[in-house]
């Protein structure tokens, strides 16, 4: 395997692992974050029949005279439940537009740009060994020509310029 094939190689192995390692387990992590998401918005339902039922058993023990200091520490309890809630929600909704959405967006955009950009990469190279394919090919051609040519120097200007061509396209 020549130098040249084994870079190639190398370099589709670089693209396909992201594409297909590195990509699919990112998008796992976005799936996963999207259920916990939901998981905690799940728990913010609940928290909130919680903090409502506080309420309700604070308002109902201030109604009555031997119990008012307990209704005054439910309610006490169910403010600090609900700024802790208010918190989480803020948190939630930080958590789904800061990191889920931009997470996600990018990760499709990676996917696409990878995606044409080793096509490009495969066109690009497969043009390139197509085009010292044929060179080498005049150049056997040449050799042929010049040795069965009573004239074989007559041959050797074209051939030092497929030599020429073939190696610039090599370069590139």
């Amino acid at each position: 395997m020549s130098r040249s094939d084994e870079v190639n190689k190398m370099t589709e192995n670089v693209y396909k692992g992201i594409l297909d390692q590195f990509n699919p387990s990112l998008k796992n992590f976005v799936t996963m974050g999207k259920h916990y998401e939901k998981a905690l918005t799940g728990v913010t339902v609940a928290a909130k029949g919680y903090f409502d039922t506080l309420v309700k058993l604070g308002e109902l023990a201030s109604d009555s005279q031997g119990s008012k200091e307990l209704g005054d520490t439910l309610f006490q309890m169910a403010e600090v439940h609900r700024q802790i809630q208010v918190q989480l929600e803020d948190v939630l909704k930080l958590f789904h537009s800061e990191l889920l959405s931009q997470l996600e967006q990018k990760l499709e955009l990676d996917i696409k740009y990878l995606t044409a950009t080793l096509k490009k990469y495969q066109s690009e190279r497969k043009s390139k060994v197509e085009s010292i394919e044929r060179c080498q090919s005049q150049l056997k051609k040449l050799r042929r020509k010049s040795q069965a040519s009573r004239h074989p120097n007559k041959y050797g200007d074209r051939e030092m310029q497929v030599h020429v061509s073939k190696a610039s396209k090599l370069s590139t």
